[in-house]
């Protein structure tokens, strides 16, 4: 998607300010700061999206939340498996390296992020363009990545050929991407709606 640059900065406050408010929430919801650096956007054709993640084989760790509302579309957030262990013990406050297989609180734990980091989305959706939007309940995927992004892609291909993809981490040290994927007509209609209360 081609966007002027004042749609690009648009749409850059508006995921700044999804950010800031995760991390807000994360922090409270643990016992020390999490703090989600600085993104970097970019639109990838969705083909091209499970190399996002290492390719369609790779195994990955992600948590789906869905956009119902006046917009639809699809969030997901996207780790490789170490990463999300690694943001397990940083979200339960322990040593690096202490969770080795995700268990029962880990899924809980991951979980709760993408329901957090969805609802924020949604927040700054709704608070920069007064559309109503909510989330899904999150729900936690692991498997190859071709096999959790294919049933989005073909419902988004109904409409549309392109995700946004936000690349980012939790305090400087676990990386990870938010796929941001409303169909063609909401994304249209987001990025009209933000620049034009700009």
């Amino acid at each position: 998607m081609k966007l002027q640059p004042s749609q690009w900065t648009a749409l850059e406050q508006m995921v700044t300010q999804a950010l800031a408010e995760s991390s807000r929430s994360l922090s409270q919801m643990t016992a020390g700061e999490i703090r989600l650096d600085a993104p970097q956007l970019s639109f990838v054709p969705l083909r091209e999206l499970p190399g996002v993640a290492g390719g369609p084989d790779h195994v990955v760790t992600a948590v789906y939340v869905g956009i119902e509302g006046e917009l639809q579309g699809h969030v997901i957030l996207l780790f490789q498996p170490k990463e999300a262990r690694a943001l397990v013990d940083l979200l339960l406050g322990h040593p690096a390296g202490t969770c080795r297989e995700l268990d029962e609180l880990g899924r809980s734990a991951l979980a709760e992020v993408g329901n957090i980091c969805g609802s924020a989305f949604m927040n700054a959706i709704a608070d920069r363009s007064g559309l109503e939007v909510k989330p899904t309940p999150p729900v936690l995927l692991e498997d190859m990545a071709g096999a959790i992004l294919q049933t989005v892609a073909t419902d988004l291909l109904l409409t549309g050929d392109e995700a946004l993809v936000i690349a980012t981490g939790f305090n400087g040290a676990v990386p990870g991407h938010f796929l941001l994927m409303p169909n063609t007509e909401s994304m249209a209609r987001l990025i009209t709606t933000l620049e034009a209360i700009r």
